[in-house]
């Protein structure tokens, strides 16, 4: 079944990646005068900007950890979320979790709350998606109006997926099947709700980094707020389509359909591939940034003698 699973989302990458290579062809010329126009001051502020939003998701992975009873230094749970993300990248849609997990564990971290933590995280991280892209479209993006519908299904069930009703009955479906007692706090619906919220700054600052892409390579202004909505929505359907490593194809097809804002196809073709490029480069100086920030950190509190000297007289 997960050789299936694999190939479909593989499959569904495949697909994905032919049309945006098919447009990227045959919008080849407009596709290079845009890029040549491109200001590397604005991408390298659309890097910063991407780092920052990334940055914000791990802060809040960090809170689901303390809520589930478990807490690390922040340069260790850093390091463990963007290192961890790298296994987006890797085919099979569960490794990012694993890897997160894994690196949680590697610090003491007890396996079930360091899997569980990273399911709830990875779980707001995309309701959030849903919520900014349905605020989008409600404030007035640019969209077509038959794609809202299902982007407020997924925001609603999710909400109701969240309360303790029903993750107690999930918990204890696990636990049944994996037959062993998994002792994992439930969060209440507010906390859940506040964690939500949390990833609401991440995701606009995602758009940004995106909307900062667009704006250097289209000479006309693109509207934000559809770069918003094209930005979520494209994540959000990367994410779900399991088995793609990081969404690739996916996610630029998605975002080439929905940002009907940009002046052009081959401009909107150019935005998906240095958006793409920029992202890549936030994982990689993020998982590194962490790292070296994680090794060279030294303990702020003396350590003290085993056995300390006994009071002179």
């Amino acid at each position: 079944m997960k050789r299936v699973a694999r190939a479909v989302g593989l499959l569904i990458g495949v697909v994905g990646l032919v049309f945006v290579t098919r447009e990227l062809l045959d919008n080849w010329d407009e596709v290079a005068a845009v890029l040549s126009g491109a200001n590397p001051l604005v991408l390298v502020g659309a890097l910063v900007v991407g780092i920052l939003s990334m940055t914000t998701i791990g802060l809040a992975w960090r809170r689901c950890l303390e809520i589930l009873g478990a807490s690390l230094p922040l340069r260790l749970v850093l390091r463990g979320y963007f290192v961890g993300q790298l296994g987006k990248y890797v085919p099979g849609g569960i490794w990012p979790v694993v890897g997160r997990a894994e690196m949680a564990r590697r610090e003491g971290i007890p396996g079930g709350a360091a899997y569980a933590s990273t399911a709830l995280s990875m779980a707001l991280t995309y309701i959030a998606a849903a919520l900014v892209a349905i605020s989008a479209l409600v404030s007035g993006a640019v969209a077509g109006t038959s794609t809202w519908w299902p982007i407020l299904a997924v925001l609603i069930l999710g909400v109701l997926a969240l309360h303790p009703f029903f993750v107690e009955r999930l918990l204890a479906l696990i636990e049944r099947i994996g037959k062993r007692e998994l002792s994992i706090p439930v969060p209440s619906w507010t906390e859940s709700i506040a964690l939500l919220l949390r990833h609401v700054p991440a995701w606009l600052g995602i758009s940004t980094a995106t909307w900062l892409v667009a704006l250097t390579l289209d000479t006309t202004a693109p509207d934000f707020r559809n770069i918003v909505y094209a930005t979520c929505l494209a994540w959000f359907v990367g994410f779900v389509a399991v088995g793609v490593p990081g969404g690739i194809g996916v996610r630029e097809a998605v975002f080439l359909a929905a940002a009907v804002s940009l002046s052009s196809p081959g401009v909107a073709v150019a935005v998906t591939v240095v958006a793409r490029v920029v992202f890549i480069f936030v994982d990689l100086t993020g998982a590194a940034l962490a790292t070296l920030a994680a090794g060279f950190k030294r303990p702020t509190r003396p350590i003290e003698p085993e056995n300390p000297p006994l009071p002179e007289d």
